[in-house]
């Protein structure tokens, strides 16, 4: 048995420096009763992230710039609740899918995975992970102003590959695809 608690959240100060950045300070009290008065944490709203999968069998993921990394990154189709703009969840992923990859699907359509945590220490963010099958290419990409993304289409064993060599570094994907690798194919 643990003997770890929880710290106790004394107090937080919305700290942001943009609209963009939601960023709290925040004062905790350590079990041991010591005070931790600037321990500062992102809360960013959870995202989405989608594993579309093709009739054929091809896993979709898409190739984009990604500034905090610096990089061009591969990763699976992914966007930002926004409680303002969006009903839901699974309606952000419907939404997202189709705004990068082109490929509009049903609600009943997406299986709803899990969650998990992205930066346990530093942000609130948790990532909601979709699956969905036998997908098409029947819409057109739809994408913001500040994006340009391309499509790629893998293999299972392809997928494998990329992130074996390094090719796919993001930790999300990563993630993602290694739990529905492991529950679903």
């Amino acid at each position: 048995m643990s003997n770890l608690k929880k710290w106790t959240l004394l107090a937080t100060e919305d700290v942001s420096p943009s609209q963009w950045f939601p960023l709290e300070k925040r004062k905790y009290q350590m079990p041991n009763g010591k005070i931790v008065d600037d321990f500062y944490v992102t809360t960013l709203e959870d995202s989405v992230h989608i594993v579309p999968i093709t009739k054929e069998g091809k896993i979709v993921l898409i190739r984009m710039y990604k500034q905090g990394a610096d990089e061009i990154m591969i990763q699976f189709p992914a966007g930002r609740f926004e409680a303002k703009k969006h009903k839901n969840k699974l309606e952000t992923a419907q939404l997202e899918l189709e705004e990068e990859t082109g490929i509009k699907v049903k609600a009943e359509d997406l299986e709803y995975v899990g969650k998990f945590a992205l930066m346990t220490t530093k942000a609130s963010e948790y990532a909601h992970l979709y699956l969905v099958r036998n997908v098409e290419f029947n819409s057109q990409q739809n994408l913001d102003d500040n994006e340009e993304i391309e499509i790629l289409q893998l293999w299972p064993d392809e997928v494998d590959q990329y992130i074996l060599e390094g090719k796919i570094a993001d930790a999300p994907a990563i993630t993602n695809w290694y739990l529905i690798k492991n529950k679903y194919l």
